[in-house]
């Protein structure tokens, strides 16, 4: 069955949307209906595009088409107004992550989406591995003994210019409005909400004892250098520590803790390592999962709306923690220049790897740029 979608917002990672929808196209799964930004299409985007219906305003484009699938891929503030248009018209959702900035705007969407009887997925992308899926089973089964903990860690570098390319980059709030683009809960967000999906604990009461150090190196308002320690109901503590202000960058992994067994997942790249032995594995996107559930409802959601309860949770606990530390400029090395300059944090690269391996915090793992109590929520 081909299935006619609407894309809100085409640059950005929503065009990452857009050439996955021209290619399920092309092989009959879907129809492109129409496209809204607030941005004309460049070049690259028109040709995606084509000649499909495009207007700068939602509820415009929904008067003229009616879609079996509403795809949001916008500034995270603004993914609640626009996924309730698309739930009112009656289509399926797809809004890319985070979901939205606070707990209230998830229940509230959760709850639309069950009042509509539609499907509403998100854009983990990374609950989509096959490889973590894997992983998961091994750890239900007891293959890898009890589970002490899972540590994640991520060590990436963003330039001058990721900061200046839109007014909500790096905010905690815009106009009074959440947004709470952190590390922790933006670029890494797939970390955290991958580490409760393998401890199976992906519900909002799942998630318990919150610890939070909220640091940042930039004059920005939101974390650029961040750890969370939590437990869980199943008893797994769980860590991530994360930069955007490394020197050397390095895949973010999950490190799985067993009493008989220790996994590694790199799940950016759908890679598994087993005591050591590698494992390649595919993953399934979470457009195309959404289409084969609406094809056969026994096939689940890999990443439902409603099941990110226990990510929320986190990202609530950020969002209203105090407001980030800044890092003592001794410990703040700058590289470039213009657009590609960047801010290094010293020491970053081996106080993330050491915060996943021993599931500490930075202050407890020695960092000195981070000795200061911890929030807890």
């Amino acid at each position: 069955m081909t299935r006619d979608v609407v894309l809100v917002g085409a640059s950005g990672y929503g065009r990452t949307y857009l050439a996955e929808i021209a290619a399920l196209e092309a092989s009959g799964a879907v129809r492109l209906a129409g496209v809204c930004d607030v941005r004309p299409l460049d070049d690259e985007g028109r040709q995606l595009a084509g000649d499909r219906p495009f207007d700068t305003d939602l509820g415009r484009l929904l008067d003229r088409v009616r879609p079996d699938i509403g795809i949001v891929a916008t500034p995270i503030h603004t993914h609640l107004p626009l996924a309730r248009q698309v739930l009112g018209a009656g289509a399926h959702l797809l809004v890319e992550k985070p979901p939205l900035p606070t707990a209230d705007g998830w229940r509230e969407l959760v709850a639309l989406g069950r009042s509509a009887g539609r499907a509403c997925q998100t854009g983990f992308q990374s609950l989509g591995s096959r490889a973590a899926a894997r992983l998961r089973a091994l750890m239900a089964d007891g293959t890898l003994g009890r589970i002490r903990g899972i540590g994640g860690h991520g060590a990436w570098s963003r330039p001058d210019g990721y900061y200046r390319r839109a007014a909500w980059a790096g905010r905690r709030e815009v106009d009074g409005v959440p947004v709470v683009d952190g590390a922790l809960t933006n670029p890494f967000a797939h970390m955290v909400a991958t580490a409760l999906f393998l401890d199976n604990s992906t519900g909002w009461d799942d998630v318990s004892g919150v610890e939070l150090e909220l640091l940042r190196a930039r004059d920005i308002q939101a974390d650029d250098t961040s750890c969370v320690r939590l437990r869980t109901g199943r008893g797994t503590v769980v860590s991530a520590a994360v930069t955007l202000c490394a020197e050397v960058t390095s895949d973010p992994v999950l490190l799985v803790h067993g009493t008989r067994g220790r996994a590694a997942l790199h799940y950016t790249k759908d890679v598994l390592f087993l005591d050591g032995v590698r494992e390649e594995h595919g993953t399934t996107t979470p457009l195309r999962n959404l289409l084969d559930h609406l094809d056969d409802d026994r096939v689940p959601l890999q990443s439902a709306l409603a099941d990110c309860g226990g990510f929320m949770r986190v990202l609530d606990a950020v969002r209203t923690a105090p407001d980030p530390r800044p890092i003592a400029p001794a410990w703040l090395r700058r590289s470039g220049s213009g657009d590609e300059a960047r801010v290094l944090v010293v020491g970053v690269e081996a106080a993330v790897a050491a915060s996943a391996e021993h599931l500490s915090t930075f202050a407890e793992s020695g960092a000195p740029w981070a000795l200061a109590p911890v929030s807890r929520s």
